[in-house]
């Protein structure tokens, strides 16, 4: 299966085709461009740096780059398997395993489930986040604190 072929599969899997100019990321490396320059993470480093500092909130959009999932100003996120243009508000939840169900769609159209959208994250049939770390917009209820609130109003 090739690269293009791809596009669409919403299940991750190990052998998924991984693009040779992206390779240097290695299993664990993340990027992520804008119009100022290059930002490299690792998974945990990216939480921390969205997470806790906010950087996502700095990230500026690369002329005429369009996000696949809403069509606005986007940046570059690439792992050793896609490059995938979000706006930075979609990289922060991607990061936070937070995406709708119609932007995990999105993406799975257009380069196919990568491991951030590997079924511990995300149901691959309804695109609901499994583990959402922050809330999704629309489903509020997923996150844990929603579920902890829930649990004590009906004791």
């Amino acid at each position: 299966m090739g690269m293009d072929d791809y596009r669409g599969e919403r299940l991750w899997h190990r052998d998924r085709p991984k693009p040779e100019h992206l390779a240097y990321l290695g299993p664990i490396g993340i990027e992520v461009v804008d119009a100022n320059g290059t930002r490299s993470y690792d998974p945990n480093g990216a939480v921390h740096a969205f997470c806790i500092h906010d950087q996502h909130e700095s990230l500026r959009p690369i002329d005429g780059l369009k996000s696949v999932c809403s069509g606005e100003p986007a940046v570059l996120y690439r792992t050793w398997e896609a490059e995938i243009a979000l706006t930075p508000e979609e990289v922060y939840r991607l990061t936070m395993r937070a995406l709708t169900p119609d932007e995990f769609t999105a993406i799975c159209d257009a380069v196919g489930a990568t491991w951030a959208l590997h079924e511990d994250f995300y149901d691959p049939y309804t695109g609901i986040a499994e583990q959402p770390q922050v809330p999704v917009p629309g489903w509020e209820h997923l996150t844990e604190d929603a579920e902890d609130e829930e649990r004590l109003s009906l004791a």
